[in-house]
């Protein structure tokens, strides 16, 4: 089986996060943008209702209140304003602002993980994008982008609410590459 990889390239990441926009598939750039700003689970983000990103008055929520569907833990997340933008785009698109953000064939039932799936891929195709780049990567994607910017180890898997650190090295992919660097940048001037 081939492991999910993180997209380590920050252009490669915007280039992602901006196909679908640049294509005004708003609905298909909301679920990338929330992949790549909130690190939530791909079923968890499917299971996202309007009400948990639009107040009562209709404007995007300042932060979001996930219960995550394998830990069942409550996740809250800050909006940043570039995933506010991404909200509203698509809000003012959706006449129907009740139920799921992104409906399935059947309006009472979610987008299938599956298709989620085919939407990452279809854009990691056009776009050329090398590794194993699925649904479940725009989650590792965020990890591995606060770890660069030196984010502690830990408070990656607090955001990531892992039980066990071991899990969240997995996630980060740290390559001989990223240990080669760190030697050869290591300098006591």
């Amino acid at each position: 089986m081939v492991k999910t990889e993180p997209i380590k390239n920050k252009r490669d990441a915007a280039r992602l996060l901006n196909y679908y926009l640049d294509k005004e598939n708003y609905r298909n750039y909301l679920l990338i943008a929330i992949g790549l700003f909130t690190a939530l689970r791909i079923s968890d983000i499917l299971s996202m209702k309007w009400s948990d990103v639009l107040s009562r008055d209709g404007s995007v929520c300042e932060k979001l209140y996930i219960r995550e569907k394998k830990t069942g833990k409550i996740n809250e997340i800050s909006v940043n304003c570039e995933l506010a933008e991404a909200i509203s785009i698509y809000a003012e698109e959706v006449s129907d602002k009740t139920g799921y953000i992104f409906k399935g064939r059947n309006p009472e039932k979610p987008l299938h993980r599956t298709q989620a799936y085919r939407i990452v891929k279809a854009a990691v195709k056009a776009l050329g994008l090398k590794g194993n780049i699925s649904a479940h990567s725009l989650r590792k994607t965020v990890g591995y982008r606060i770890y660069e910017r030196g984010c502690s180890p830990i408070l990656i898997m607090k955001i990531y609410n892992h039980s066990s650190f071991e899990i969240t090295k997995r996630y980060l992919c740290i390559d001989q590459y990223e240990k080669d660097k760190v030697f050869m940048e290591l300098s006591y001037d």
